[in-house]
């Protein structure tokens, strides 16, 4: 398992980063709208409509990101996320009315989108476009770690603090963002540096359809686009898993309230531990392959969930671990191929916009998914969970239909790439 485990020396400052990172994510995400309605006057719809607005600013700043990573290079691109984060968070503070919770959230999802545009360019300069498998996975685990002791931390903080605790989260969250820009700034390892735009493929090792630069040519990418259409069916079942599962299970099947608090510490502590021997068990297969088997896996984890409705409630107890057990798994495979498939069909030129590209699925899927979830489960548990299975099934299809045309998806997990040469021996 060591053997398979990247060469971390030299990165500790970086790791560091954004592991706190996560840790301050942690400690906020489980109170994100509890924070708003016990430390201010607004309204539990108030504070909802301002934060859903806030999201949709995601989609159009997504492709913004994009191309301040590509002029300023993922590193600065990461600091500066993490920068306005910290500012963001900071205002959260102050919030005392509807229009400043609505430009704090704003500021906040600014940074938030050019972070996830700007972390898989990041991580792919690090790493040197070499293993990308094992570095997603090892930072993966790191990351997980970090959302979940934070949110331990952060149970604790509102248990024994009250509305102090809230405060002191968010002090904490804002402040775990400034220090990671710092010990992201200094950390001394790659991806330091912006790239000209005639940058031209090279030792990036690209796929061979992939163009040099430029938003037209990177929209005329059509395999990609292809895939960027199937990583939002990706995302959709992610996201739909997250939000649907505890609603369900304690509205709708009476299973009893803890365990939606179970199913999120379950996946916290399979994210953080799995990350490693999943990426080491997938090593060696096709890409394509290995997506497919993740939608066959969290197919069968919306079937199991649709099971709850209909066993004795100790069953059900059993299905629903079972269901969070098997969706982590496909989750954990997705997160190590996804991104070094974006990574590998780009160029250094071009990696920023084709990351932007692939995280509109989440930016579109986090405004589209609370309102497709709400209906579906108006409508039964069939209706909820059988077009989500189904959707599985789609993605699969649709994997097997692009591996011909994409090649980054054909090539083997932490193999090396065409130009990419096998120094093992």
């Amino acid at each position: 398992m060591r053997a398979w485990l990247p060469d971390a020396r030299g990165h500790r400052r970086l790791f560091s980063a954004l592991s706190i990172d996560a840790l301050g994510t942690g400690l906020f995400l489980p109170f994100s709208i509890l924070y708003f309605t016990a430390t201010t006057d607004l309204t539990l719809g108030r504070v909802g409509l301002a934060l859903s607005i806030a999201a949709l600013v995601r989609i159009p700043a997504t492709p913004g990101a994009g191309m301040f990573c590509d002029r300023f290079g993922a590193r600065s691109t990461v600091v500066v996320s993490n920068l306005i984060q910290a500012v963001g968070f900071f205002n959260y503070l102050l919030v005392d009315s509807f229009g400043h919770l609505l430009i704090a959230a704003v500021v906040v999802q600014l940074g938030i989108s050019a972070f996830w545009v700007a972390y898989p360019a990041l991580v792919h300069d690090v790493a040197e476009g070499k293993r990308h498998e094992s570095w997603f996975a090892l930072i993966t685990s790191l990351r997980n770690a970090g959302l979940g002791v934070g949110a331990l931390g952060a149970s604790l903080a509102v248990a024994i603090g009250g509305t102090d605790g809230y405060t002191a989260i968010v002090a904490v969250n804002a402040l775990s963002f400034a220090v990671a820009a710092i010990l992201t700034r200094l950390d001394a390892s790659g991806g330091t540096h912006a790239v000209s735009v005639n940058a031209i493929p090279g030792d990036d090792a690209p796929s061979a359809h992939t163009p040099t630069s430029g938003w037209a040519s990177t929209l005329r990418d059509r395999p990609f686009l292809a895939f960027v259409v199937l990583n939002f069916g990706l995302a959709l079942l992610s996201l739909a898993f997250g939000l649907g599962v505890p609603v369900f299970l304690v509205d709708t099947v009476h299973l009893p309230p803890w365990i939606p608090g179970t199913v999120l510490a379950v996946n916290a502590v399979l994210g953080a531990v799995g990350a490693t021997p999943v990426g080491a068990a997938i090593t060696g297969r096709s890409r394509s392959g290995g997506l497919m088997a993740s939608q066959a896996i969290v197919g069968c984890a919306f079937v199991a969930v649709l099971c709850c409705a209909y066993v004795p409630s100790a069953f059900g107890v059993c299905l629903a671990l079972a269901a969070v057990v098997l969706v982590t798994l496909g989750e954990l495979v997705q997160s190590l191929i996804v991104s070094p498939i974006v990574n590998d069909c780009a160029t250094a030129a071009s990696r920023g916009r084709y990351n932007s590209l692939s995280q509109m699925a989440f930016s579109i899927g986090d405004v589209v998914t609370p309102a497709l979830m709400t209906t579906l489960l108006a409508h039964g548990p069939a209706a909820a969970w059988i077009p989500l299975a189904a959707l599985a099934a789609v993605n699969m299809l649709g994997i097997a239909l692009l591996t011909n045309h994409l090649p980054a998806l054909r090539r083997r997990v932490n193999h090396p790439g065409p130009t990419e040469p096998d120094r093992r021996g």
